[in-house]
C-alpha cells in the first residue's frame, strides 16, 4: 500500500469509528425503539431485498458491515451464520449491539479486521457475500484487493452483492461546488468519500473474477433519482 493509500485508510477508520460510536444513551434509545419491520433498517427497498435474499445461504460475509443492518436482515431471513466484518472497531461494537437487541446474536459474529484479514480466509468459505458503500469509498488499491480476495473465498455459485454510490463526473462535481482530485477522487474535510468510476469501469474491474448477473439502480435516503 502506497503512502497516500495508507494515509487515506487510517483517516477513514478514524472517521467511521467516530461515526458509529454509540453512547449509553444512544444504546438505551435504540433498545427502546426496536423496529419490528426490518425493512426500515435498509437504505432502500432494493437493498433490503438484496440482503434478505442471502437468508437462504449457509454462511454469509457482510464486508464493511458498518452498524450491521445487512447482517441483521440476512440473519432474520434465515441465514444462521453471518460474519459482520469491518475495520472500524466502533462499527463492530454497534453491529454486535444491534444483533443482541434484535435477538440475533447467535447468528451474527462481529469481526474487527485489518487490510490483511481477507487473505486469512480459506478458499470457498462463504456461499453469500454482501458489501454496501465500501468499494468506492476506499483507496482503489484496497478495493482491487478486496475484489480479488472475495472471488477466492466465495464458492462458485455464491451470490456476491455489491452496492455503490452513483457515478459523479468532474463536471457534475463542479456544478455542486465540489472538486475531484486525481480525476475521480472526492475528499471532504480531508477524508476520502468517493472514488467515482463509470459502470463500464467497474465492470472491467469485476470481469476477471465474477459473472455479472444483474445491474440495478437505487436511490439512497433523501434522494429521488435512482442512479
Amino acid at each position: 500500500m502506497n503512502q497516500t493509500a495508507e494515509k487515506d485508510s487510517q483517516a477513514l477508520i478514524a472517521f467511521w469509528n467516530q461515526a458509529f460510536a454509540m453512547s449509553d444513551e444512544d444504546r438505551k434509545q435504540e433498545s427502546e425503539n426496536i423496529e419490528s419491520d426490518l425493512s426500515s433498517l435498509a437504505p432502500s427497498a432494493k437493498l433490503y431485498g438484496a440482503a434478505a435474499s442471502l437468508g437462504t445461504c449457509r454462511k454469509v460475509l457482510d464486508y464493511g458491515c458498518g452498524c450491521g443492518w445487512a447482517s441483521l436482515i440476512a440473519a432474520a431471513n434465515g441465514c444462521a451464520d453471518v460474519t459482520a466484518a469491518d475495520p472500524a472497531e466502533e462499527a463492530i461494537k454497534a453491529a454486535e449491539f444491534f444483533a443482541s437487541v434484535y435477538g440475533l446474536g447467535d447468528r451474527i459474529h462481529g469481526r474487527t479486521i485489518d487490510e490483511g484479514w481477507l487473505k486469512t480466509q480459506p478458499d470457498q468459505t462463504y456461499d453469500g457475500f454482501f458489501c454496501s458503500n465500501v468499494l468506492d469509498v476506499i483507496p482503489p488499491e484496497t478495493a482491487e484487493e478486496i475484489i480479488r480476495e472475495t472471488a477466492r473465498i466465495v464458492n462458485d455459485d455464491a451470490p456476491v452483492i455489491i452496492s455503490m454510490n452513483y457515478y459523479l463526473s468532474p463536471e457534475e462535481a463542479k456544478t455542486k461546488g465540489l472538486k475531484m482530485e486525481m480525476e475521480n477522487r472526492l475528499y471532504i474535510d480531508g477524508i476520502l468519500r468517493l472514488v467515482s468510476l463509470t459502470d463500464a469501469e467497474w465492470t472491467e474491474k469485476f470481469a476477471p473474477y465474477f459473472t455479472l448477473k444483474r445491474l440495478e439502480y437505487f436511490a439512497w435516503p433523501n434522494e429521488t433519482e435512482e442512479r
